[in-house]
């Protein structure tokens, strides 16, 4: 039943774009579009493609909202029905390229100017034998949400200037931190909250892949690379490296000694645990920040964000983000009006008035909707676009106290490090696999890495040779 309701689906799809085509106008499917339910967004939306309809007349704006997951994508691109364009992972763009899915889009980016304006190594993620298959909306990197309150209630941090909100960092001497700044550290914190308030110092992620894309954060703490170039010039799994056992041991020590939630942890479940004061730290992109708000119902000016702690290896955060991707089965007019309409979504390099526009009315949706409003992490570099977000930050960001967060900026353009390379979140899945069973107390951590070695070994010989 379940298979006929999706053949169904695709061939309701197929109908209403054959449909669309009768129109006469070069049809554009925007995958990004709103839930029907985000009737604020949607709103949003449908001001944006009013205005490009009318500065571009030959085209049709088609909303369709399609989340990305592996299995949904090859059910689309198997059928040729992807959107023109989608948000996908930084993990996917080799293996989306690799079937021949995607459209390269060099010469339309850069007859529009944008190439050279793009963060460089944004660009070398989705360029592939000198060809650029994707643009980025935004990039972020794994930091550590705090929960100020629990930090307090352990008498780990104070209101040192007395505007009503804890201090992670002494406003009045930023060299003196009131956080983790190494990998025992991080241990010693969560000791320190779990002894004096009986709360939970740290969550780890352990399923649905989350606990192998944490890990490899912690893995190159440690030293480990997870993938390595052999002497043969093929990529081999580095899954048991002493380094890597060494990280994965850090994360027993936790359940050991009963300082994190015991469990299937998904990824909803830190910021709903964090935002109700059952954890003191949990481990997340800078983008979901606003989760422990729209989830935990936390107050913003509770919250702080720091960057990961360094380990013996080194200290560095897991840079990934979401590109745009363009589907290789449309034409090349339709990829060229799903590359425009994004200036019309404030997610290009243009300065313009209809892109000005757009950037404002998506932070006034934001913060009508009670977001979090912080930095991005840019996927431009031209400078009147920097100078613009510049002042767009100075307007609509809504922290109280922007030092509680200010050192994850600081920190991140020299410690940020791209996600291991081939097969990513099968590797993920794999060490997924390891990080669920920490919390049996007879686990042998370097048997289980040593037979996810062994298997991912086999994966990577089977799928490159």
């Amino acid at each position: 039943m379940k298979k006929l309701t999706v053949l169904l689906a695709i061939a309701l799809l197929i109908f209403t774009v054959s449909a669309c085509k009768r129109s006469g106008k070069i049809e554009v499917v925007i995958g990004m579009w709103p839930e029907s339910a985000n009737t604020d967004d949607i709103a949003m939306f449908n001001t944006w493609k009013e205005r490009f309809e009318t500065d571009y007349p030959e085209y049709e704006i088609i909303g369709e909202p399609f989340t990305y997951s592996v299995e949904a994508f090859y059910a689309r691109a198997n059928s040729q029905t992807l959107p023109t364009v989608f948000q996908t992972w930084f993990t996917e763009p080799q293996m989306i390229v690799g079937g021949g899915h995607a459209k390269d889009i060099t010469e339309i980016v850069k007859d529009l100017g944008w190439y050279d304006k793009m963060d460089p190594e944004l660009r070398e993620y989705l360029t592939f034998d000198e060809k650029l298959y994707g643009i980025p909306r935004d990039g972020y990197g794994l930091g550590i949400i705090i929960n100020l309150d629990v930090f307090s209630d352990a008498g780990l941090v104070f209101d040192i200037d007395g505007d009503g909100v804890y201090d992670i960092v002494n406003p009045y001497d930023k060299t003196e931190k009131f956080y983790p700044q190494t990998m025992e550290e991080l241990y010693q914190y969560s000791f320190m909250i779990k002894e004096s308030t009986g709360v939970d110092g740290l969550i780890i992620l352990n399923v649905d892949k989350n606990g192998g894309w944490q890990f490899s954060n912690y893995a190159w703490a440690f030293g480990a690379s997870l993938q390595v170039i052999g002497d043969d010039g093929k990529v081999h799994a580095n899954l048991n490296s002493d380094e890597s056992v060494a990280a994965m041991s850090f994360l027993k020590s936790f359940y050991d000694d009963e300082l994190v939630p015991i469990g299937n942890m998904n990824y909803s479940e830190w910021a709903t645990r964090l935002g109700n004061g059952q954890i003191g730290m949990a481990i997340a992109g800078n983008d979901v920040i606003s989760n422990v708000i729209t989830q935990g119902g936390m107050n913003r000016n509770k919250i702080a964000f720091i960057p990961m702690p360094a380990g013996p290896g080194g200290q560095y955060t897991l840079f990934g983000g979401t590109p745009y991707m363009f589907s290789a089965y449309d034409s090349d007019e339709a990829v060229e009006g799903a590359i425009k309409f994004l200036e019309y979504m404030g997610r290009s390099p243009e300065v313009s008035e209809v892109a000005q526009s757009a950037m404002r009315e998506g932070l006034q949706t934001a913060t009508r909707k009670n977001m979090l409003i912080l930095p991005e992490v840019r996927a431009w570099v031209n400078p009147e676009y920097t100078e613009l977000i510049d002042s767009l930050n100075a307007q609509y960001v809504n922290v109280q106290a922007f030092h509680n967060f200010e050192d994850f900026y600081l920190k991140l353009p020299t410690t940020r490090r791209r996600e291991e390379i081939y097969f990513t979140q099968h590797m993920y899945e794999l060490l997924d696999q390891v990080v669920v069973n920490l919390k049996n107390p007879g686990f042998d951590v370097r048997s289980s890495l040593n037979s996810k070695q062994l298997d991912f070994e086999t994966y990577l010989r089977g799928q490159l040779g």
